[in-house]
This record gives structure tokens, sequence and C-alpha cells, in this order.
């Protein structure tokens, strides 16, 4: 169940960080629009709310923001180290990981 909170966290970095010009040249190799951009920031910043939306559905009031907290910075380190050793292939892992996760939750 955390590790399906911490892929939409991950989503939710992944898209804000794409909503960006410069990192979206470095992974597509090609120029994004603006309109392309502004709705990946918006989509990025609804997977983070929806990320602390599952979390309190899942833990509570008490404990669901503090698990999104901790699900929010460990999503961050990973983003992070993946866009900064796989650019190109961030995305493609991030799906691979969301997968594995869905997969994991669906067994369990």
């Amino acid at each position: 169940m955390i590790a399906v909170g911490v892929c939409v966290m991950l989503w939710g970095w992944c898209l804000l960080s794409l909503g960006l010009a410069r990192h979206h040249e470095v992974v597509f190799a090609r120029a994004a629009r603006a309109g392309s951009l502004r709705a990946m920031r918006a989509s990025g910043w609804a997977s983070l709310l929806l990320g602390l939306a599952w979390f309190v559905f899942a833990k509570g009031w008490v404990q669901g923001p503090i698990f999104a907290g901790a699900a929010l910075i460990v999503a961050a380190i990973i983003w992070v180290l993946l866009m900064t050793l796989w650019p190109r292939r961030s995305v493609a892992t991030l799906g691979a990981l969301s997968i594995v996760a869905l997969v994991g939750w669906m067994i369990a």
C-alpha cells in the first residue's frame, strides 16, 4: 500500500519536473509547447494531492499526512537520482516501478 502511494508521489515529481522546459528537452530531446508544460505541472500537483489523499484514506487523518510527507521526500530522492543517472530512461523506469508496485499491491 505504501509503495503505491510512493509511486503516485513519484509521478507527481515526474510531471512537475517535466513541466519545466529544460527537463523536458533533456528527457524527450525536443522542445515542448507552453500548453503541454502547463498541463504537466497541473497534473503533477494533482498527483501529489492524490498521493496525500491516498495516505489519508489508508492511514487516517492522524498518520496519513505523516506517511504522505515521508513518501514525498522518498519520491523526491528517487526522482532526483533517476534524472541524474538516467535522464532519458527515467520515465520508462518510473513506469516499470509503478507497474511492479501495482502488481504487488494487487497480490498482497
